[in-house]
């Protein structure tokens, strides 16, 4: 009786065992697609975020895209035209990294700029991301590159703007092929312009 009895123990435990197993798998699934979530910069369109319209109504977090955000205000100087601008932004952040920022245009949302935080998290339509490698979006986008601030390099695609940080060209000349971006060099920032 005591053997039935024990092998009966050792029966239950084996099927509770190999019932968690195979639960694994799903459960680990599940974490994955939670973790995998993403979102596509659409038509000046983030989550909650709509350029064009008032900042108004913006949930204080939006699961997957951002925990926080926080009201800043920036001064800008324009060399052309010798005047100082001040311009309220909104920094987004999630896990304590800068996911977005959206700069105000007086009363409504003029832009929406993808930072490092966005980079496994946020696409444009045609699939462009902070961290994209920035010798394939040259051999996608060969013209129209220019230098900004800093030796930037920077391209518009109608209402976008890609940036490539002064620290991954190889020099601050005028881009003129993929190879004046280092081999490992990727997109420091996407602007959507309304």
């Amino acid at each position: 009786m005591k053997k039935l009895f024990i092998c009966f123990i050792m029966l239950a435990g084996t099927m509770l065992l190999q019932a968690q197993v195979r639960r694994t798998p799903v459960q680990q699934q599940r974490t994955t697609q939670t973790a995998a979530k993403t979102f596509t910069l659409t038509n000046g369109k983030l989550g909650p975020i709509q350029t064009g319209q008032r900042f108004v109504n913006i949930p204080s977090s939006y699961a997957g895209l951002y925990d926080k955000y926080t009201r800043q205000t920036e001064k800008e100087y324009n060399e052309v035209e010798d005047f100082e601008i001040t311009r309220v932004c909104y920094q987004f952040t999630k896990a304590g990294r800068n996911v977005f920022r959206v700069i105000m245009e007086g009363n409504v949302i003029g832009a929406i700029k993808l930072q490092e935080g966005s980079a496994s998290i946020i696409k444009t339509q045609k699939g462009f991301h902070v961290g994209y490698a920035a010798r394939t979006l040259y051999t996608k986008k060969s013209t129209d590159w220019f230098n900004i601030e800093g030796g930037t390099a920077a391209c518009f695609d109608g209402n976008y703007t890609y940036e490539v940080s002064a620290n991954d060209r190889v020099s601050l000349n005028p881009i003129e092929s993929a190879n004046d971006f280092k081999s490992n060099a990727k997109i420091s920032s996407i602007t959507y312009h309304n």
